[in-house]
């Protein structure tokens, strides 16, 4: 027996009672889309606060502390995502471990996670850096990948829907 076949065997009894359960479906896929909406949201304002913001003269203008503040409740949100995500990958574990589009969308995952990290970084430094010109367009970039990358994040996660 394979892996994924050990993996589908053992979550059978799951996929079961939420294929027969309207309001296991409805509450599983309500968290799995709040906690992506709280998150995405909080990130997409976030990013919206540095690309409206001109850089190092409009700096004061600027709190890096909001970036800050809004970490935690976004991870939250990205938590709340990733546990009801696993319930729904385990509702169905032969077709979303076979799916390209799934892979894709862990990949883009991983790729806003480590953009997330890269912008909190960066805006750490925006009030102590030496090149403050630098940094406001290393930040700059990081908000239009986080934009991007949450939008195909959403794409991804209609895509698999119509798996």
């Amino acid at each position: 027996m394979t892996t994924l076949e050990t993996i589908a065997q053992v979550a059978e009894p799951w996929a079961r009672a939420y294929g027969d359960s309207t309001l296991l479906m409805t509450g599983v896929t309500f968290t799995h889309v709040a906690g992506f909406l709280v998150a995405g949201g909080l990130a997409l304002s976030a990013d919206r606060a540095v690309l409206q913001n001109r850089g190092p003269v409009a700096a004061p203008a600027f709190d890096p502390e909001t970036i800050e503040s809004l970490h935690a409740p976004i991870l939250l949100g990205l938590g709340v995502t990733l546990l009801s995500g696993v319930l729904l990958f385990l509702s169905d574990v032969e077709t979303y471990a076979t799916s390209s589009v799934f892979w894709g969308k862990m990949g883009f995952l991983a790729l806003l996670m480590g953009n997330g990290a890269a912008l909190r970084r960066t805006a750490r430094r925006v009030s102590t850096s030496a090149e403050p010109g630098r940094v406001w367009a290393a930040l700059r970039r990081s908000a239009r990948a986080s934009s991007i990358l949450w939008l195909v994040a959403v794409l991804t996660g209609v895509m698999l829907v119509n798996l």
